[in-house]
């Protein structure tokens, strides 16, 4: 039992918005994934790190379609203003989910891993 005792579970819900999110359940902004086998498709959901990756979630944030259509672009929608909230807020972006909003300009992007060639063996 957690110091709060039984007034963390109110039906009000008042502690869980005073309590700093430390102490709280952590949500994670990630995909979930749909479609069928080999043609996958994902929504960006806001949702309690400990629940399943295609489990409940908290709030629908946007759609990401990897598989490129016919004018060769990987299509990607977004609830800015909700996402902005849930980081704001503290929800952590699960490193593909951090990818797809550095893309938008959302977070700053991750700088680009250049890979040295290997060095040829000298004979």
């Amino acid at each position: 039992m957690n110091r709060f005792g039984n007034l963390w579970n109110s039906s009000l819900g008042l502690l869980r918005a005073a309590v700093p999110g430390t102490q709280r359940d952590m949500v994670k902004l990630r995909l979930q994934r749909f479609g069928r086998k080999n043609l996958p498709f994902y929504r960006v959901v806001a949702a309690d790190s400990k629940s399943p990756r295609d489990g409940r979630c908290i709030e629908y944030l946007g759609t990401y379609n990897p598989n490129p259509n016919k004018h060769n672009e990987k299509l990607v929608t977004l609830n800015v203003e909700r996402i902005k909230y849930w980081l704001v807020v503290g929800a952590q972006p699960t490193e593909t989910v951090a990818k797809l909003l550095g893309n938008c300009a959302l977070l700053p992007a991750k700088p680009m891993r250049h890979w040295k060639e290997p060095k040829e063996k000298k004979a």
